[in-house]
Parts: structure tokens; sequence; C-alpha cells
């Protein structure tokens, strides 16, 4: 469940940068009088090998802070899934099947069997927004069990940090909600139709590994474009709503960790941007990605 929300954010329509920005997924955040240095840190939402291929001082970065930031801590009470599974379900009188005609039904119903398996049954049921995610289905070829977002976040549990989502469950799935249920279906049919999102994927996931923001929005651009509207409420709304939650954490004394969607760092309306804004000094951070000795590649992800 906890792979459907953020998987859509990070490939969100997005619009080029008119700099270029320095190829890092780390950047340290100071000024306005704070004691110690907090971080903001780029993350994709997978399980990919790719995902986890980030520079060596992001380890050392979110070891040393206070608070350990994601976009969404899923984690923190049994409570919040429900509320999830309650937000993502259709209304009690719908179906999915009920959002097509009869030939396009047959189309979206086949793929979801063929790609979703026993999951299929519990789908027909869900806003079409969260099959879409859900269809992309689990990467193959990784030994990462949790998405790259949630292992940041169980590290710093385990070594005593506090956790915390700068979002409620409610926040996140408000921001898809823009969309008529029928605006829904109808990119899923799209989505189908077109074989998916695995190809566009592979290529964001090519460049999250590279540490390329820039090449990782020209990726993205390059895919079918989302209504404005939602865009909107995908990144900008909600970039301002992060960006003032980080900045009330960091005034209050307690230094930081942000793990969020690497989209959401660029931009005049990204995170970085915001922060500056606010009197941060937001500066790169670059190392290595120094692969573990003993991890072998997937075939098809060697460079």
């Amino acid at each position: 469940m906890k792979r459907w929300i953020p998987l859509l954010l990070a490939v969100a329509s997005l619009e080029l940068s008119a700099q270029g920005t320095p190829k890092t997924l780390l950047w340290r955040i100071s000024g306005v009088g704070l004691q110690r240095a907090s971080y903001l840190f780029g993350t994709v939402h997978s399980t990919d090998e790719r995902a986890f291929r980030f520079g060596d001082s992001v380890a050392v970065a979110a070891g040393r802070v206070d608070v350990v930031a994601g976009e969404l801590d899923i984690d923190a009470t049994g409570e919040q899934a429900m509320e999830l599974l309650e937000l993502v379900r259709l209304p009690d009188d719908k179906r999915l099947e009920d959002l097509y005609r009869k030939k396009d039904w047959r189309v979206v119903e086949k793929a979801i069997k063929e790609r979703l398996g026993y999951q299929a049954a519990f789908v027909m049921r869900i806003k079409p927004f969260f099959v879409i995610a859900m269809m992309g289905g689990p990467e193959k070829g990784t030994e990462h069990t949790e998405m790259l977002d949630d292992e940041l976040m169980d590290t710093a549990r385990t070594h005593g940090q506090r956790v915390i989502g700068l979002e409620t469950v409610e926040e996140q799935v408000s921001a898809m909600d823009v969309l008529s249920l029928e605006e829904q279906a109808a990119m899923l049919l799209e989505s189908i139709k077109n074989g998916g999102s695995e190809s566009g994927l592979d290529d964001l996931l090519d460049a999250y590994a590279a540490q390329d923001l820039d090449r990782l929005v020209a990726t993205t651009m390059e895919q079918e474009g989302m209504p404005a509207g939602l865009e909107r409420s995908l990144l900008i709304d909600r970039n301002t709503r992060m960006a003032h939650r980080m900045d009330s954490i960091m005034r209050g004394g307690e230094t930081a960790f942000f793990a969020v969607g690497a989209a959401h760092l660029p931009r005049d309306t990204g995170l970085i941007a915001l922060l500056r804004e606010k009197g941060y000094t937001v500066d790169p951070v670059f190392s290595v990605y120094r692969q573990p000795e003993g991890v072998k590649l997937p075939e098809n992800d060697k460079n």
C-alpha cells in the first residue's frame, strides 16, 4: 500500500529549470542563525538498485541529525494505513468497471488481471489514479525489499532518531483528487494502451543514479504531460506546504534530514528555491557512489 502514492509523485509532469542544476541529490541547509546544518535529499520511490546508488555522504548526513523527515510516515500508526485505504477507495456505489464503456473495460480488466494477479479483485474498488501506480509492479532484479524512502526512515529508527512525515495521508491523497474519477479512468486506459510506464520509469532511474536532476526533469518531460491543475496540486502546492514545515522544524531548534522525491527539488517553485527565499543557504554536497563489495547489478542495469 505504501508504494502507491509516492510512485506517482516522482513522475509528475515538470517544466525545465532555466539554469543547470548541480549534479547531486544531497543539499546542505544552513544560515538564518542555525547552529548546525540540516540536509535535503532527493529520493526516488523505488526498490530498484539504481535508487540506492547515491553518494556516500548521504549516510553521514542522515546520521548526524535529530530528525529524519520523509514525505509521509505511513508507519507512524496503524490508523494512518486504514485512513489511506479509505481515502483511495471508490465511493460505495462505484466500481472501477462503472467508469468505462464495455469495450474499454475489457481492455482495462485484461491488463489488470495480467499484471496484478490475485490483487486484481482488490483494485476493482480503488480509484484509477492508484491503480496506475500499482500496475507498475515491483521492480525486478533487486535485493531491496523496501523503497529507498522507507529504508532511510527505518535506518533512522534503529539509530534512535525521531522520524516524521512532512505531510498527512489525507493531504497526499487530496492532491490527486483534483482530477475527477472519469479523468483518472481515462489516464489509466491511456497508460495501458501505451504499454504502461516501465520504459519511462527506467529512464528516470538512470537519471537518478547519475544524480542528474535536470536530466530527470527532461526525462519526465518526454512522458505525456499531466493537466496543469494536477501538476500544481502534486508539486507546486505541496512544495509550498513542505517548505513551510521544514522551516518550522529547523527554526524550532532541531536539525533534520529531509528525504523527499527528487522532482520536488529543482525549478523556481522547488524546495531548493523556496528554502532560499526563506533566507537559508542551500548548497550542493558532492560525493561519489561506491558500489558495495560483492553487490552484483542486474544484467540489464550495467553501464
